[in-house]
């Protein structure tokens, strides 16, 4: 029981110790965010952790950000989150893919590769950067939901 109550203890302060970047990515693993877009109409941020990050470039509905960040460890670049109905969430990862899918599965027990859950929208998918092939992109892109559709039924 003693053992039980000090591993919880560890859990509870290690979660404490995550920077207010981790925090605002905290839903990655699951690719659930709440409040981590721009505003379409005013371009303010939702979130005020994504209130301490500037845009490099907000085009076709997309907020570009260019950081020097780590999320558990792993390295980020960059991120892109909404600035319209997208549902677009990216982190730049400045490793090749097969490191960078190493260090998911030793963070995360999962190296984001299984292409099913990301259709369901239930997990990122860790791919190679088209652009820069000497770094990777974990990827929570949802289709869009068509309003219509669902009410007809499909």
């Amino acid at each position: 029981m003693q053992g039980a109550r000090v591993w919880l203890l560890a859990v509870l302060a290690l979660g404490g110790c995550s920077s207010p970047f981790e925090r605002m990515w905290q839903g990655m693993a699951q690719c659930e965010f709440d409040d981590l877009y721009l505003d379409p109409a005013s371009a303010t941020p939702a979130s005020p952790l994504l209130a301490n990050y500037r845009p490099w470039k907000v085009e076709e509905g997309l907020a570009w950000y260019r950081v020097n960040e780590h999320f558990h460890d792993i390295p980020v670049s960059g991120f892109v989150v909404p600035a319209s109905t997208f549902d677009v969430h990216l982190l730049f990862i400045p490793l090749p893919l097969d490191e960078a899918r190493r260090e998911f599965a030793h963070y995360f027990g999962s190296d984001f590769s299984d292409v099913r859950p990301y259709r369901e929208g239930k997990a990122p998918l860790l791919t190679r950067n088209r652009d820069d092939l000497d770094t990777s992109v974990l990827d929570c892109t949802r289709e869009e939901v068509d309003d219509d559709a669902i009410a007809r039924g499909g």
